[in-house]
């Protein structure tokens, strides 16, 4: 027989609060993004290029990510 308890919490419905900042965070990524959308130049070891900076940061934004994913800390 299920019984209730007080400490016991109902399921959440939408997004948690880090989904939240989560979500937050990336539009503001996106925002500065798009504000920068001038050519730079860009040189990565010993290949020098010119890319747009919005190019730039979206493949900054997503390496950032994909370590973040890989490190190993959950919290």
């Amino acid at each position: 027989m299920l019984s209730y308890h007080p400490e016991q919490r109902k399921p959440r419905k939408g997004p948690a609060p880090k989904q939240w900042a989560a979500i937050a965070l990336v539009i503001v990524a996106l925002v500065f993004i798009l504000q920068n959308l001038a050519f730079v130049r860009v040189e990565f070891f010993l290949i020098h290029s010119t890319a747009p900076l919005w190019l730039v940061l979206l493949i900054t934004l997503a390496a950032g990510y994909v370590i973040g994913r890989f490190s190993g800390r959950r919290g």
